[in-house]
């Protein structure tokens, strides 16, 4: 039996992850209070998923490549998906290309 990576489990802490992405954690911190990323918590401490890691990286892109500021990276991530629209069953989603790769 093959064991399947579980992209959505927080493994990483706030200092692997600043470590990963090449910023400090202070900027992940407010990353978090600007409502651009939701860690997962245990106790004080900041836990990353996978998929927060690859959010994280789109979001420096954004912010330091593309030049968007703060409130136009949240509209962006705040876009409405194509499966919320159109409504799909989980098993529609297992099949779709673009659901993967927005874990």
């Amino acid at each position: 039996m093959k064991i399947q990576p579980n992209n959505s489990e927080p493994v990483y802490t706030i200092g692997i992850v600043a470590k990963m992405l090449k910023v400090c954690q202070a900027t992940l911190r407010i990353w978090e209070r600007k409502g651009l990323i939701k860690p997962a918590r245990l106790g004080k401490n900041r836990f990353y998923s996978q998929c927060d890691l690859e959010r994280l990286e789109h979001i420096k892109d954004l912010i330091q490549m593309k030049k968007i500021n703060i409130q136009g990276v949240k509209n962006i991530l705040n876009v409405t998906r194509c499966w919320e629209v159109k409504k799909c069953k989980p098993k529609q989603r297992d099949a779709c290309v673009v659901y993967q790769k927005a874990c």
